[in-house]
């Protein structure tokens, strides 16, 4: 279910590149047409006429980063959970310029790879920041606990 969401996103993500890199742009308006579709001035059409009005707009690259727009987090397993230590430990990264709430996912498997639990959590972490959460893990996972994994991107809650 969360892959559909991100292929939903990347595909939302890739449409808004595409249109931005084109030149389109919802408030861009083309001045000086009649019904018709004939421009008021004899210049020719094209981005190469002169009688253009290109003052009002302005083209957006994939580089800028605006400060409205918040990127997801990434997620790093520290260290896994052990018997002494009944939990896993995730450090997660937020590189926006301002406190961002993210979903981190992560699993606890078994020495064949099976599942033996699975869930996420949510952190709250400070501009440009990282903080550092515990996954507990019980003790029926404990007994069979072979490896910790979790997501490396953080999902962007708010």
């Amino acid at each position: 279910m969360r892959s559909r969401g991100r292929v939903l996103r990347f595909t939302a993500v890739t449409a808004t590149v595409v249109l931005a890199l084109t030149g389109f742009s919802s408030g861009h308006k083309s001045s000086g047409r009649h019904k018709s579709g004939h421009s008021d001035s004899d210049g020719g059409g094209g981005c190469s006429s002169s009688s253009q009005d290109h003052d009002s707009y302005t083209p957006r690259t994939t580089g800028t980063r605006r400060a409205s727009t918040l990127q997801d987090g990434t997620a790093v397993l520290v260290s896994c959970a052990t018997r002494t230590a009944p939990h896993a430990t995730v450090e997660v990264t937020n590189p926006n310029s301002r406190e961002a709430v993210f979903e981190v996912e992560f699993s606890f498997t078994d020495a064949s790879g099976r599942t033996l639990s699975r869930g996420d959590r949510q952190v709250t972490v400070s501009a440009d920041g990282t903080s550092r959460i515990q996954v507990p893990a019980s003790r029926a996972v404990l007994a069979k606990l072979d490896q910790c994994w979790v997501e490396r991107e953080a999902d962007l809650v708010n």
